[in-house]
């Protein structure tokens, strides 16, 4: 498949992904949930945030490539604030639960959902030298392009349910446009394998079982929300 009939095709996939038309997206963007329910899904949520910039320095080792290395060096130096602790993406998440009057500290000590650990397991395991396109796949776009779609109505919930301003949403408002970025940087280191086949199946597998992984993280999150504030 030539290049941009292959980018076509793993971005229609992305974001096709029955993931992104989750019920939860609309329940939040229209205030569908309480304050308790919303604090659930932030301290799930924050769990995986904690995570993801160790999937990218994970993939970064498994590269055999520089440009991709330093591509994903590149995302690093923005999840960790371009060198100021204040800015790291946890930290920023940290004002979501601030503003929410949840403790970090426990927020760190919540039970992690069985469904983020199977998460991990299954991003972890793609970033190895061996299956390094697989997360390329995962880590480089499954992770990257659905973020503008997902953040926006998220940011919209925060703000009818909970009444958050943009300090406190920092984190989402400054992924929305930095992750188009961080995919366009994917796009472009790619471009020396792109027309390889075996690297296009493997890219595609990666990134379908990113998916559908976050699909299943997602129903998890909204079943414990239902159990703390039944949407109205």
């Amino acid at each position: 498949m030539k290049a941009n009939a292959f980018l076509g095709r793993l971005k229609h996939l992305v974001l096709g992904h029955p993931v992104l038309q989750h019920p939860l997206w609309t329940d939040l963007e229209l205030g569908y949930y309480d304050r308790e329910a919303l604090k659930v899904f932030t301290v799930h949520y924050y769990h995986h945030v904690l995570r993801t910039r160790l999937y990218d320095a994970a993939a970064l080792a498994a590269s055999p490539d520089e440009k991709i290395q330093a591509a994903f060096a590149s995302i690093l130096w923005d999840e960790y604030g371009a060198g100021d602790p204040a800015r790291t993406h946890p930290e920023q998440f940290r004002n979501v639960l601030r503003a929410l009057d949840i403790h970090v500290a426990a927020a760190d000590r919540a039970r992690r959902l069985p469904d983020l650990e199977s998460y991990s397991q299954i991003h972890f395991g793609m970033c190895r030298p061996a299956t390094f396109w697989e997360a390329m796949g995962a880590v480089g776009f499954a992770m990257e392009w659905p973020i503008p779609y997902l953040y926006e109505p998220v940011v919209r919930g925060y703000r009818r349910i909970a009444g958050l301003g943009d300090r406190d949403l920092e984190f989402f408002l400054e992924h929305i446009p930095t992750d188009e970025t961080h995919g366009s940087l994917m796009t472009d280191c790619l471009a020396p394998y792109i027309g390889n086949e075996a690297i296009q199946d493997a890219v595609i597998e990666g990134a379908m079982r990113s998916m559908d992984a976050r699909e299943h993280l997602v129903e998890a999150i909204a079943r414990t929300m239902s159990l703390a504030g039944v949407p109205r």
